[in-house]
């Protein structure tokens, strides 16, 4: 067996988690081998960086904090609140802990494995803890000693008093310091490679990867992207080659030179094996792994956060705010934008202070017409008047997507706006005449309903600039929320989804929308129908058919995409046919050169005027791996 690693003074390798403690009452710090040569010697230089933990052991607590821990194995929560002088409890499960919460106010230290703390159960743990004033902190790591090495930064003194603070910010390529207005320029590549008492990174990205402009931060953990159960991903990330953009450099979380890290990305913290794309490319677990005392970052996929989020974290730590704090005001930046439950969570202690353009209102449409008596029955009335509606509301439709051009341009866009008015105005035409005629053409009126939605759905492959994401927000631009309620569990990652009941402009036009916190939109449809059933295959795989069932729908036209998440990428495979009667047997032809990411399934659906989408997330596997293989079953 070869020799592990020196550590620093004030450090030592402990056998187990049975040995630590004694290590841990002589008045050293406890470390665990990993087992992995290049991890221990990481281990290592860290707390040489660190230098030697300064302090009584156990530290002196804060009122009401505590160390709770889950699972079959107390011994990490133990050993974490001896360290930190804290009381400790351990329940079986995360359930049976939130039912006694502890007094209010303080901080809980959560010690449990990776693998049980996903957004599902974070948001009930949100629940019980912060209405209390109870700010909450995550211990855990890839496995037991990377726990215990978070838990040996946490102990150990700053390792750069006084030391400045810097944002890189991927979406504008920019870097730049922190509270020091006349520092020179920062470069991102300098950013990416210098010493900061925090690090703040805004950008595009995920749990697994963030685009930093001419970077790409890849949390790859080690010499190849794998499965959970061990197997290496073809086509996967490896040291230096980052599968999302090959031709950019790569950086990984585990190399920043950070006391704390600071991820404003989508569900930059995805801590659950199954919550996003099924393998051990994690930024969080990854930075865990490095420098970084303390990891925080965005919980979920639709906190719609901006450059102020992370400039007013910044203001928090420069006063000297714990890190429990500067998360809890980011939930309350959060529920300031709607949202329900957290928005960020912290891996790391959360005592643990690091510092001592105006619109115009679309033009409403006619939604009524005078027009003299006539011999139509009440029934045709309101059929006439169903027709004015959707119509109607097609108009606010298209003048929100027309809205969007002022900040996105895009030619494809603007034909396919300019043919989907034609064919509405065609219509709303049909339906003046009939004020003194009685009912249109139905099979007139059907055409033109038809050609709009094929217009409609012409969009989605004509434009790739967030196509979906534009009739999204177009579709509900002139609604407001009237109640909100929990909807079942997203089929992918088994966060409880949020459900909204829209009231439109129009007054009858009412829409439900359905969204996960994590995965992003399910569904928006009109209310009343129901939504499609839809049972696609559990995976993509590069080269195979990919088939699913649809039913629920008996007329109108359906778009299928399959399409990476990246909106800058357009669709891999996608169809149009038009709906009939009973379920319905698609199959769409995947090509051979597939990037192994965590993909899109959109389902349109045009009806008379009115759209309905659904989104479904998909891994793609390569060929010889099965979902049953990946980490939500592992």
């Amino acid at each position: 067996m070869n020799a592990l690693p020196v550590l620093p003074d004030g450090y030592a390798w402990a056998i187990d988690l049975d040995h630590a403690p004694a290590l841990l009452g002589a008045g050293t710090i406890p470390l665990l081998p990993t087992g992995d040569r290049i991890r221990d010697e990481r281990i290592s230089a860290v707390l040489a960086r660190y230098g030697r933990a300064t302090g009584p052991l156990p530290r002196p607590a804060g009122a009401c904090a505590r160390v709770v821990s889950t699972g079959s194995d107390p011994r990490l929560g133990r050993l974490a609140a001896t360290a930190l002088g804290r009381p400790h409890h351990h329940y079986p499960t995360l359930e049976t802990a939130l039912a006694e919460p502890g007094p209010a106010g303080g901080s809980v230290l959560l010690a449990a494995d990776a693998a049980d703390l996903t957004l599902a159960h974070l948001l009930p743990a949100h629940q019980a803890w912060a209405p209390r004033g109870t700010r909450l902190g995550l211990l855990t790591g890839r496995d037991a000693p990377a726990a215990v090495f978070l838990l040996a930064k946490i102990l150990a003194a700053p390792a750069t008093p006084g030391a400045a603070s810097a944002l890189i910010d991927g979406t504008t390529g920019r870097s730049r310091h922190l509270h020091h207005p006349d520092a020179p320029k920062l470069t991102t590549a300098d950013a990416l490679t210098h010493t900061w008492r925090t690090l703040l990174i805004d950008a595009h990205g995920s749990a697994a990867h963030a685009n930093l402009g001419t970077t790409v931060l890849c949390g790859l953990p080690g010499d190849a992207e794998r499965t959970h159960g061990g197997r290496p991903v073809a086509g996967g990330c490896t040291p230096g080659r980052c599968k999302t953009a090959p031709h950019l450099t790569t950086c990984h979380p585990h190399d920043l030179t950070a006391d704390v890290l600071g991820l404003y990305t989508c569900n930059a913290i995805a801590l659950g094996p199954g919550e996003q794309y099924p393998t051990t490319v994690n930024l969080a677990l990854d930075a865990v792994d490095g420098h970084p005392a303390a990891v925080f970052g965005l919980l979920r996929g639709d906190a719609d956060t901006t450059g102020a989020d992370p400039a007013a974290a910044a203001e928090l730590l420069r006063s000297g705010v714990d890190l429990g704090t500067v998360v809890a005001d980011a939930d309350r930046r959060g529920a300031e934008r709607g949202l329900a439950g957290p928005s960020a969570i912290l891996l790391g202690d959360p005592d643990h202070h690091p510092v001592r353009a105006n619109r115009p209102a679309p033009p409403a449409p006619r939604t009524a017409h005078p027009r003299p008596h006539t011999a139509t029955s009440a029934e045709q009335d309101r059929e006439l008047a169903d027709w004015a509606q959707r119509t109607g509301e097609a108009a606010l439709f298209e003048a929100a997507l027309g809205d969007s051009l002022a900040r996105r341009p895009d030619p494809g866009l603007a034909q396919c706006l300019h043919d989907v008015a034609d064919a509405r105005r065609a219509a709303e035409t049909l339906l003046r005449c009939a004020a003194s005629t009685g009912l249109p053409d139905q099979r007139e009126l059907l055409e033109h309903a038809d050609r709009w939605a094929r217009h409609t759905l012409d969009l989605l492959v004509r434009t790739r600039g967030g196509a979906f994401s534009r009739q999204l927000t177009a579709l509900r631009a002139t609604h407001r929320t009237l109640r909100t309620t929990s909807g079942p569990p997203c089929p992918y990652c088994a966060t409880p989804t949020t459900v909204e009941h829209l009231a439109s402009a129009l007054g009858p036009c009412e829409r439900t929308t359905a969204a996960c916190p994590r995965c992003g939109p399910a569904h928006s449809h009109p209310a009343g129908p129901t939504p499609l059933t839809v049972r696609p295959d559990a995976a993509v795989h590069p080269g195979r058919t990919f088939t699913l069932t649809v039913d629920g729908a008996d007329r109108g036209l359906l778009a299928v995409h399959l399409r990476p998440r990246s909106t800058r990428i357009g669709s891999y495979a996608h169809t149009t046919i038009a709906l009939a009667p009973g379920p319905l047997a698609l199959a769409l032809d995947v090509p051979d050169t597939l990037t192994p990411e965590l993909d899109r399934l959109w389902l349109v659906h045009a009806d008379r005027f009115h759209l309905a989408l659904h989104q479904h997330r998909v891994p793609v596997l390569p060929a010889g791996c099965h979902p049953g293989d990946s980490t939500r079953t592992a």
